[in-house]
């Protein structure tokens, strides 16, 4: 609540705010050149002071003007809108978008909860004159499309940030007949490619020993790169060639899903971590950097290792900082002579090791369960893709068919 100050010198102490009494009684008195401040809260409720005001009576009528205004702002809406007593029990968007994230990050991890900001943030930028949720409708989602549409966005992109916004409105239950299927631009889901043997050599040839344990983890379990950066020994179940993926609530790490599983791991990886253990790097970690924390760029390392197999496409093109600090500047490089190949990512390990699962006979319903998939469909997309090598036979039998049916 804003309150009234009045700024005076005290001997010995120098300027002091004072405040004002709010209830009945004997008036104080002041001295001619006293000045009145005002204390209250701004629009992102940090306690800031006013000018100053020649009188009590001034600084009591913008006491109050002040705390109106910052309560409008801070829900996104002018002074007029928020005394409008017809909008008192309409959630303004401002408002709504706030809580939405302040919901997402006691459940979500901070990633994710960035990428809802910045989506809701485009959103609430294609709105223009729109305040209250009540207003959006398939219109302003429509308008949202192509304002994505307008920067570039490609289909798969634009699909996901709409997904956002309908999660808001869906928490606030407004309902549109958008479709996400025909009022959005189709996009094809990239196919699950799993590394061919010949490739798998020539990373791994190019391997250091640290990066060979590490990336045969990945290869071996399926995990995701924080399933693999949050790895602890104490997950590692030697006996049975178990790991098992928790929550370590102490550095922030959860399951996607927020589920803990069980991975079956191969007798050679856990041979490996066996003899990894007895001159472990961390007493608790089982793969930690330079400052002995929990590793996280496996991508990037990933990536290093890739150029310098020469498995390269040499055509992907990236944006790359040159220089060091004053003297950076940004240049476009390619996959050629610069760790920026777009055909390299850890998910590609994770396929491999689920297509040799199931190439191996692994049930179709374990590999869901040790992928940590809960839907079957998503299992699928990293299935069902054969070794072409193997294929030889086969492809040259149906082309001799073919042949025959032609003649």
């Amino acid at each position: 609540m804003a309150k009234v100050y009045v700024r005076r010198k005290e001997p010995g102490k120098g300027w002091r705010y004072k405040a004002i009494p709010t209830g009945g009684g004997r008036r104080p008195v002041f001295d001619k050149d006293a000045k009145f401040h005002v204390r209250y809260a701004d629009a992102s409720g940090k306690f800031v002071w006013s000018q100053g005001y020649d009188t009590l009576e001034e600084a009591q009528r913008e006491a109050a003007g002040l705390e109106l205004n910052a309560k409008a702002v801070s829900m996104g809406l002018t002074v007029e809108e928020f005394k409008d007593r017809q909008n008192f029990n309409r959630a303004p968007i401002k408002k709504a978008i706030e809580d939405f994230l302040s919901h997402a990050r006691k459940t979500k991890k901070p990633k994710t909860v960035a990428g809802y900001q910045l989506n809701l943030a485009q959103f609430e930028e294609s709105l223009g004159k729109v305040r209250f949720l009540d207003e959006v409708g398939k219109p302003q989602l429509l308008a949202f499309r192509d304002f994505l549409a307008g920067k570039g966005y490609e289909a798969r992109t634009q699909h996901n940030r709409m997904m956002t916004v309908l999660s808001l409105l869906k928490t606030n239950r407004i309902r549109t007949d958008f479709s996400l299927r025909s009022d959005l631009p189709e996009y094809e889901e990239e196919p699950a490619v799993p590394y061919e043997a010949a490739d798998l050599q020539k990373l791994f040839a190019a391997m250091k020993p640290e990066d060979v344990i590490r990336y045969k983890f990945f290869l071996g379990t399926a995990c995701r790169d924080k399933e693999v950066t949050f790895a602890a020994w104490q997950d590692i179940d030697f006996a049975r060639g178990i790991y098992h993926i928790r929550r370590k609530p102490d550095v922030g790490f959860s399951p996607k899903k927020h589920e803990s599983r069980d991975v079956k791991m191969p007798t050679e990886l856990v041979a490996a971590l066996k003899e990894r253990k007895k001159h472990t790097p961390h007493p608790r970690w089982i793969f930690v950097n330079d400052q002995g924390r929990p590793d996280n760029h496996f991508l990037r390392k990933f990536k290093r290792i890739a150029l310098r197999a020469k498995v390269n496409c040499g055509h992907c093109t990236a944006p790359w900082t040159a220089g060091r600090y004053h003297t950076t500047r940004k240049i476009e490089v390619t996959c050629e002579t610069h760790p920026v190949c777009q055909h390299h990512y850890l998910h590609r390990l994770r396929k491999t090791c689920a297509s040799n699962w199931e190439a191996s006979g692994v049930p179709v319903r374990t590999i869901q369960y040790m992928l940590g998939h809960k839907s079957l469909e998503t299992t699928q997309k990293y299935l069902g893709i054969t070794n072409l090598d193997s294929l030889t036979d086969k492809i040259d039998a149906a082309a001799t068919v073919a042949a025959k049916e032609a003649t």
